[in-house]
């Protein structure tokens, strides 16, 4: 049984969206029986009070609208007061039909006097006819308001009715002035048509919601691309008039916001040819014109609806911005080193030697001569370069890197200067841009600058002495305004003695000479750069493991980290694990001992010599132990880049020949 306090509990809850609001504990009761047969999605609410049960519903029926109530059904007067509220909400009456009154007329018929029928409305013809066959002294009243309610029943009594058949409403009045009353209750029928009624209601409220809400978003993604496309646009109707035009034509065309809509087109653009459009009925695409001093590439573009031209678009674009916007897509067809991450700010440490290299740097910012920096490997050659571009005028421009060593002389030409469609076999289609043209307005950093083949340094030479670049299979030549960065940690004074570097190049690409020191040199900064890792690698667990990690340090102190940065970093790496995963359990001093030990009696000359021999020299030390070591260390830099050779190289600190020699001397495959 359902209680009359439900209806304020249910409130506080989830409310269906389609409600039933119930005059009478009976309807409710029935309803719900209804409801629950049929497995609806419908919460049934009763009024508390009796004495002023209209007011009581529309409280409830406004609690329902504002958590989500989309239909509220309800019998017909009550109905009609939620409607006449304007709640914003469907409302369906249970209207009372024939078979609601057969009980009740059946009772009346044995009444000597008249039977007062009281309904708000009209009472159905059926019930009229049926009072009419049986002799029933029927007489009917109707109202609209509480106020109305009352005075019937009084007028009833006065007319000499000794039996009233209504609803809620009236049966409040009867009791009052003490006439018998009869309440009416729906039958299944009315209350189960009822139901259906306010669930079509709701499927179509549900179907129009979508519509709108696909309309929303439609005019929404229109009006999206309205405003925030690069091209100008603007529409114009049969007669000239401006219906549409976005932000960037109200730039071009310098008028204000909103102005021009509703103008003539000639008020706008004194030049225009959107007349002609609508006369001819033909396209025009990519016109050049002049719009208020503007140079315009423009698209015109009649709407033609059953053969008729109802008005005519029209698109363009600064040519001076479609200039701009092309060198901007060329830069970002190539992802790698188009922006420089680095600044001087990032390169860390306080000894004599990284200022003055620093401070060198700086100074080379300043101007646009070639540079070539010099340094071993891992001492953070490309740090300087990004630092030194993103402190130079090229700053905005892009900052494209490539190692030389690690493609072909034919891939590497290629990747440098680009090339036309049909070039050589498995040249894509449309070509390529090289990375010369990619770096317009910017810096090119030229990694290892020592391994490339000697055909390619005249191209190179050639690009800098012209500074323009011909695509691989072309003729055309295209200029390009790029600063040059080199590096290498080669000797190449030594190379040009034995023919293998040129020395044009040589003295071209070093205008502008950088030498970055090796890590050993650099005295106490091994021991700030190595808690820079530490604390980077370990963030807040560093604090249980920092008294270990400076034991560990001040041990290796001595060491003279040939592989410089990079090497220093891969040992602090290294240590930073152990530690999180092992603890201080693990035996650090074996790790240490190893370590130091590949370093014993290794007597390189580091200015002088270059990697193949540096590589050659430490693998050579402890045999057996240090191969175990180097060959783990080659496996986790290739799972570490997903096997990918250049990626490992680069992480290891040696060339992708070098690698592949020591993943053939190892047995190691990918």
């Amino acid at each position: 049984m359902i209680q009359i306090e439900q209806s304020i509990n249910m409130l506080n809850k989830r409310v269906t969206e389609i409600s039933l609001i119930a005059p009478t504990i009976q309807l409710a009761q029935k309803t719900r029986n209804i409801i629950e047969q049929r497995n609806e999605e419908i919460d049934v609410f009763v009024p508390i009070s009796k004495e002023d049960a209209l007011n009581d519903a529309l409280r409830i029926a406004r609690n329902l609208v504002d958590q989500g109530a989309k239909v509220i059904i309800s019998r017909k007067g009550t109905a009609t007061a939620i409607n006449e509220a304007k709640l914003n909400v469907s409302v369906v009456a249970i209207n009372s039909i024939l078979s609601d009154y057969i009980e009740s007329i059946e009772v009346a018929k044995y009444e000597n006097g008249i039977i007062a029928f009281f309904s708000y409305g009209e009472m159905t013809d059926d019930v009229r006819s049926l009072c009419s066959m049986l002799d029933i002294k029927a007489k009917y009243y109707t109202f609209k308001t509480d106020k109305d309610c009352e005075r019937i029943v009084r007028q009833s009594l006065t007319d000499g009715a000794v039996l009233g058949i209504g609803g809620v409403m009236t049966q409040k009045y009867s009791e009052m002035y003490n006439l018998k009353h009869i309440t009416i209750e729906n039958s299944e029928i009315s209350i189960t048509s009822a139901i259906e009624t306010a669930k079509q209601i709701l499927q179509v409220q549900k179907e129009e919601a979508k519509k709108q809400n696909e309309l929303k978003v439609q005019l929404e993604r229109y009006k999206a691309v309205l405003n925030f496309t690069h091209d100008a646009i603007i529409a114009v109707d049969e007669k000239g008039k401006v219906d549409v035009i976005n932000p960037v034509a109200e730039q071009i065309v310098k008028t204000s916001p909103g102005y021009a809509v509703g103008k003539n087109i000639d008020e706008i653009i004194h030049n225009t040819s959107m007349f002609d459009i609508i006369s001819n009925k033909e396209k025009q695409l990519n016109q050049l014109m002049d719009i208020n001093g503007t140079l315009v590439s423009t698209n015109r573009i009649p709407i033609i609806v059953d053969d008729k031209v109802k008005g005519v678009v029209a698109t363009f674009q600064d040519v001076k911005v479609i200039q701009e916007n092309e060198n901007k897509i060329r830069r970002s067809l190539h992802e790698k080193g188009l922006v420089a991450r680095y600044h001087f700010r990032d390169i860390k440490g306080e000894s004599a030697e990284i200022k003055n290299a620093i401070s060198i740097a700086q100074s080379y910012a300043s101007s646009d001569s070639t540079i070539l920096i010099q340094g071993e490997t891992g001492t953070g050659k490309e740090l300087f370069a990004q630092s030194i571009h993103n402190s130079s005028s090229r700053k905005c421009g892009p900052f494209v890197a490539i190692n030389c060593a690690s493609l072909s002389s034919n891939l590497l030409e290629s990747e440098l200067f680009g090339y036309v469609e049909g070039a050589f076999t498995g040249a894509i289609k449309g070509g390529k841009i090289g990375l010369f043209e990619l770096a317009h307005k910017g810096t090119i950093f030229l990694d290892e600058i020592g391994e490339i083949p000697i055909e390619i340094q005249a191209q190179l030479l050639r690009v800098l002495q012209e500074k323009e670049i011909r695509k691989v299979g072309s003729v055309v030549k295209t200029p390009v305004d790029v600063r040059v960065i080199t590096a290498t940690n080669r000797n190449l004074i030594e190379e040009m003695k034995t023919k293998s570097f040129r020395e044009d190049l040589y003295y071209r690409i070093g205008v502008l000479n950088l030498t970055v020191p090796p890590l050993r040199e650099r005295g106490r900064d091994i021991m700030l750069l190595g808690r820079f890792f530490f604390d980077k690698y370990l963030g807040s667990e560093k604090t249980e493991f920092l008294s270990t990690f400076e034991n560990i340090m001040n041990r290796v102190k001595s060491y003279k980290w040939y592989g410089n940065i990079r090497e220093l970093q891969n040992f602090v790496e290294r240590i930073c694990v152990l530690m999180k995963y092992h603890g201080n359990g693990y035996d650090f001093e074996q790790l240490v001992n190893n370590f130091i030990n590949k370093g014993y009696d290794i007597n390189i000359n580091t200015e002088n010599s270059n990697e193949e021999e540096q590589v050659s020299k430490i693998t050579s030390v402890k045999g057996n132990d240090l191969n175990k070591w180097e060959a783990e260390r080659i496996t986790s830099a290739l799972k570490n880049n997903d096997l990918s050779i250049q990626k490992a190289s680069y992480e290891l600190g040696i060339s992708r020949t070098t690698l592949w020699r020591k993943m053939k001397q190892y047995n190691i495959k990918v």
